[in-house]
């Protein structure tokens, strides 16, 4: 799990029971949240950059202070685990979705439990809180595809949306909030009117959704949507796509890094920056400028596996070539941790030398290649 502060200042990312807190402009580790031991499953963080929640396997939510990182307070989630988790616009309340397919509302600062939902035939994939303060609304999805709405105020289900066959990953709605974007593992994504709780249109994909939402207006016009409404979508194909919210015509397709191989496992919008954080499941944080046609901006990462070799390059030594357990070469800014994954190898990189002049560097590869780099 991976999560970025509203502001764009911190990072939140999982390290088995622990949380990791990073610094997002040095990747500075600023603390480690230390768990109870039991794999960490799902974390929010509050709006106002406050607190974070957390859940683990031992089924308790931990409520911690992000100005101090200690535990403010913890209280025990039902008899399931905790899949998913959003928390409102005013930092107030907690949505979890668990894996007996039931939806529980809580009261953050208070500790105890609001609401409990229940209707779901499957595990929840995804919830997510109406952006508007005044509706008190509730969505979440499941593995079978069915979409909820619950009013908070009526404690109860007010529309089942059926659409989807297969698990829904991600929920999101436009400026106007009027507009609800869904989209999973079916491979489409669906837009729908929020008031009227209907179907306008599906957008097929061709591919297993793991993340999707709604690009800002001003960020979305150097693309030529007609209503400058645009979605993007990241999964299975490690790529982001963009698609035009209103006529669901594919807009662009990012060009895919020569023998990558990785998928994307959740993909941000940090709409103060203009990027796309995308997250993959080998560990790498991927930043795409929107106003840059999604040109790759910035990379951390997450794992290096096992170093098998490593040297300086430029004159001043500001940078690390690094040979890892994977195909890529990882370049690092020893400045501020930035690292640059050059992809050109089809298997592990076993060695690698630098020119005396530092600007060219050679790898050799267990698939029987040099690269001149």
């Amino acid at each position: 799990c991976v999560a970025i502060s509203q502001d764009e200042q911190r990072i939140f990312t999982t390290c088995n029971e622990d949380i990791a807190v990073l610094d997002m402009a040095s990747g500075q580790k600023l603390a480690d949240l230390k768990g109870d031991t039991e794999l960490i499953t799902t974390f929010a963080v509050k709006p106002d950059g406050s607190h974070l929640v957390s859940a683990s396997r031992s089924m308790q939510l931990v409520v911690w202070d992000l100005r101090t990182f200690k535990i403010e307070r913890t209280f025990k989630a039902r008899d399931s685990h905790i899949l998913a988790m959003d928390i409102d616009a005013t930092s107030t309340l907690v949505a979890t979705g668990l894996a007996d397919g039931t939806v529980n509302v809580w009261d953050i600062d208070r500790g105890y439990c609001t609401h409990n939902f229940k209707g779901h035939g499957a595990m929840i994939t995804s919830v997510r809180f109406h952006p508007s303060t005044e509706n008190l609304c509730l969505v979440s999805a499941s593995g079978d595809g069915d979409i909820r709405v619950w009013d908070l105020k009526q404690r109860k289900c007010t529309s089942v949306l059926k659409s989807h066959v297969s698990a829904v990953r991600a929920i999101d709605f436009d400026e106007s909030s009027e507009i609800m974007v869904t989209a999973g593992r079916d491979s489409v994504i669906n837009v729908w009117n929020w008031t009227r709780k209907s179907l306008i249109r599906t957008i097929p994909v061709y591919e297993s959704i793991e993340a999707a939402g709604v690009l800002r207006i001003d960020a979305a016009a150097v693309f030529n949507s007609q209503k400058g409404r645009v979605v993007y979508s990241g999964g299975e194909k490690g790529i982001v796509r963009l698609w035009d919210l209103d006529s669901g015509e594919e807009l662009f397709t990012q060009a895919k890094d020569r023998n990558a191989k990785h998928t994307f496992v959740d993909v941000m919008y940090l709409p103060q920056s203009g990027n796309l954080c995308a997250v993959t499941n080998d560990q790498n944080l991927l930043f795409y400028s929107v106003e840059a046609q999604l040109k790759r901006v910035r990379q951390i990462v997450g794992y290096n596996e096992e170093i098998i070799d490593l040297a300086y390059i430029g004159n001043e030594h500001k940078h690390l070539a690094v040979a890892t357990n994977t195909e890529q070469l990882r370049i690092y800014n020893t400045d501020n941790l930035n690292c640059e994954l050059a992809y050109g190898h089809k298997d592990i990189i076993l060695t690698l030398d630098v020119h005396s002049s530092g600007a060219i560097v050679a790898t050799g590869s267990k698939d029987n290649t040099v690269c001149i780099w």
